[in-house]
């Protein structure tokens, strides 16, 4: 019978969770195809690649990479937060400077209306829609790694506040345990604060026995009263009472 391995759990909401990173990997992969297409057409004319161009690939690479480790890594061994965390901060700032980049390098092909009356033909046309499509999953790329960075926060805070309570219930219950069980600094039993309770199961005999001695005499010094009753035959009554009943001269 095939058993399947269990995956620690993880504390990040589903929906989401699968939302955020959906958003990711279509903004990624549309700015990566269309970053690589203007960089063809750039090489093939012999112009120089602009750096804008550059940095957009290289951090939808990098996306990319980081989407398909972290879902491996959530269905397989469980997400940590942390690490999630750390990936997302990295991108959202290289994402943040390629989106700045790109607006103030195509800031004036934004501005336009995609028309034959200001770009004279239809691949000037094409160029427009292509650039203002960038500009848009640009957008989408720095808005979705930011909100996953948020996700990321508040789901680091929940757990960090559920190991702090869990923690604080393994204390309580542990000195629960401890004055239930071993006697020591309990509340106020039958033989007092901090007494060996007659149910306890491995009792202390030395302390049970003072305690009963508090119990009867008042202080742990008294002696039994057992101890001053004699007989009111004083004869000796030694060898199992044998000499007692033979005479001196027997006994000579």
């Amino acid at each position: 019978m095939l058993r399947k391995d269990r995956v620690k759990p993880t504390h990040y909401p589903i929906l989401p969770f699968h939302f955020l990173r959906c958003a990711q990997l279509a903004s990624s992969i549309i700015v990566a195809g269309v970053m690589s297409y203007f960089l063809r057409e750039l090489q093939q004319d012999h112009y120089r690649l602009p750096w804008t161009f550059l940095l957009l690939l290289t951090v939808t690479v990098l996306t990319l990479l980081s989407l398909t480790g972290t879902i491996v890594l959530h269905c397989c061994y469980g997400l940590n937060p942390i690490l999630n965390l750390g990936l997302n901060s990295v991108l959202f700032v290289l994402w943040a400077l390629g989106f700045a980049l790109l607006t103030w390098w195509s800031s004036s092909t934004l501005s336009h209306v995609c028309n034959r009356a200001n770009w004279d033909t239809e691949t000037g046309v094409s160029i427009c829609r292509i650039y203002k499509a960038l500009f848009s999953f640009a957008l989408l790329g720095v808005l979705s790694t930011l909100l996953a960075l948020a996700l990321d926060v508040h789901v680091y805070r929940g757990s960090t506040r559920r190991g702090k309570f869990t923690a604080l219930q393994n204390m309580d219950s542990k000195r629960n345990n401890n004055h239930e069980g071993d006697g020591v600094a309990g509340p106020i039993g039958e033989y007092g604060v901090g007494g060996y309770d007659a149910r306890e199961s491995n009792p202390n005999p030395m302390a049970a026995s003072n305690n009963r001695q508090r119990q009867r005499g008042g202080e742990g010094y008294a002696l039994p009263e057992e101890q001053f009753a004699y007989d009111e035959d004083t004869t000796y009554q030694g060898a199992a009472g044998q000499v007692g009943r033979r005479s001196i001269e027997d006994r000579i």
